[in-house]
């Protein structure tokens, strides 16, 4: 996978949330996705390292204490 295929997934989703509206009004989107893409990200890099904060952070390219304060935020 690459960042174009990253790109459409996001896309496709996106296109499959707006036709699910139903002509219903849209807001916050941007916040909506940032989240569910910051929650699934950290969720999986967690998980594949056994829940190591150090090594999920490095991965992740954050700070440990920034990755603690995400964990607590989300709940993770």
């Amino acid at each position: 996978m690459n960042q174009s295929d990253l790109h459409d997934c996001i896309h496709q989703k996106l296109e499959r949330y707006f036709t699910q509206l139903n002509n219903e009004s849209a807001s916050g989107v941007f916040k909506m996705v940032a989240q569910q893409t910051e929650t699934a990200t950290l969720k999986f890099v967690l998980n594949k390292v056994n829940h190591n904060h150090s090594e999920a952070a490095r991965i992740l390219g954050i700070n440990r204490a920034t990755l603690k304060k995400k964990v607590a935020l989300y709940q993770l």
